[in-house]
């Protein structure tokens, strides 16, 4: 049976070559989630110019098969972003999220806000020099889009609020508890557990709050963020199943290129 096109525009998360002469890719779609095709003739055929390069935001057109991959007819660029190669933590910053999205969307399940996210995130790296509270900005807001926001204003357990009221030093730590999808406060957290900044859990906050377009102007102090980023790494792989303690690609590369570009 026939298979009509389908025809939609798509962000390359993953883009290699398959046999001889041919290129498979994996891209987040707008309206029809992630999916995988082959593009017959792509490695020496200037067909498709850069359309199916890594970052590359294309109108793409394909056709079902009887297998799971489909088959790349047509595509073309809308947005390159290749002004992000300009500079090695961005080209690691766009790494690391489409490494995210890769991992964190499941096949053909629809994702637009997902999509939005990554395009408005790579035009930021166009725009920006890549910093740690972007790519923090970028995690908060990814495990949001996909329902997995992490609890932040208060305890997983006494549902006891973390902020409103003098804390006294010991109230100013939580405890992590991803499997509940957020922290504990001082009172449920079990002895000699590993304790992380209130301020860490503040900066996720503002993180997620702040709109993408203000995130550059974010500039918070280094420790705290650094424990934010432990944090939002275990809920993170939390949510990929089968990972365990996986790190995503380039993602201890990302920080230090991050911490050699922070101004002093």
């Amino acid at each position: 049976m026939a298979h009509n096109p389908i025809e939609d525009l798509a962000i390359m998360l993953r883009s290699q070559p398959f046999q001889e002469r041919d290129r498979l890719v994996t891209m987040l779609t707008e309206h029809h989630g992630k999916i995988t095709g082959v593009a017959k003739g792509a490695i020496h055929s200037r067909r498709y110019g850069g359309s199916l390069d890594l970052f590359a935001c294309s109108s793409v057109r394909w056709k079902e098969t009887q297998g799971e991959l489909v088959r790349i007819e047509e595509a073309n660029v809308r947005r390159d972003f290749l002004q992000i190669r300009g500079k090695l933590e961005n080209i690691s910053a766009a790494g690391h999220f489409v490494d995210l999205v890769l991992r964190l969307t499941e096949d053909r399940h629809i994702a637009r806000e997902v999509f939005l996210l990554l395009a408005h995130y790579l035009k930021l790296l166009e725009e920006n020099t890549a910093s740690f509270e972007i790519v923090r900005s970028f995690e908060i807001k990814l495990l949001e889009r996909l329902g997995w926001a992490p609890v932040l204003e208060e305890c997983v357990s006494c549902q006891g609020p973390f902020f409103g009221e003098e804390l006294s030093p010991e109230d100013s730590f939580v405890t992590l508890e991803v499997e509940k999808g957020g922290f504990l406060c001082h009172n449920c957290s079990p002895a000699h557990s590993r304790h992380f900044p209130l301020a860490s859990v503040l900066w996720m906050i503002q993180a997620r709050e702040t709109m993408i377009q203000h995130t550059p102007t974010l500039h918070f102090p280094l420790d705290p963020m650094m424990e934010a980023a432990v944090a939002l790494q275990h809920f993170l792989r939390w949510h990929c199943p089968g990972l365990g303690n996986y790190h995503f690609r380039a993602h201890e590369m990302l920080e230090t290129f991050l911490m050699e570009a922070r101004p002093t």
